[in-house]
C-alpha cells in the first residue's frame, strides 16, 4: 500500500478521533460547531467516511491468500468494534507485516513447487 493510500485511509480515523473527543468532553463540541444542528448534519458524512474506510480495509485484509483465517477473523472483529484506533494500527503497521508474510509464503510455495 502506498503512503498516499495510507494517508488517505488515515483521514476518517483522525476525524473519528476528533468526534470521539466530543463525547469525552462535551464542551469541546463548540470547537467543531457552535450549533448542534450542524453537528448532526456532519455525523452522517463522518460515518459514511468511516464505513467506506472499514469496507476497504476488510476487503484488503481478506485479499491476503496466505494469512490464517483465524488471524483475519480477529482483525476483522477488531476493525469493526474498535475502528477508530485499530484501523490506524492496521494501516501503518499490520498491513505491511501481512503483506510481507503473504509474499514470503507465496515465494516459498513457488520454490517448493520447483523442486
Amino acid at each position: 500500500m502506498s503512503n498516499f493510500t495510507k494517508i488517505l485511509l488515515t483521514i476518517p480515523s483522525m476525524i473519528g478521533l476528533v468526534y470521539m473527543w466530543t463525547f469525552i468532553y462535551p464542551k469541546s463540541i463548540a470547537w467543531i460547531s457552535n450549533n448542534i444542528v450542524a453537528y448532526e448534519f456532519q455525523n452522517p458524512f463522518v460515518t459514511s467516511l468511516i464505513l467506506i474506510q472499514l469496507g476497504y480495509l476488510i476487503h484488503r485484509l481478506w485479499s491476503f491468500k496466505n494469512i490464517q483465517k483465524e488471524k483475519k477473523t480477529n482483525w476483522t472483529l477488531l476493525l469493526v468494534i474498535f475502528n477508530v484506533v485499530t484501523s490506524l494500527i492496521f494501516i501503518w503497521k499490520k498491513y505491511s507485516e501481512f503483506e510481507q508474510h503473504d509474499k514470503y509464503s507465496l515465494s516459498s510455495e513457488e520454490s517448493s513447487n520447483k523442486v
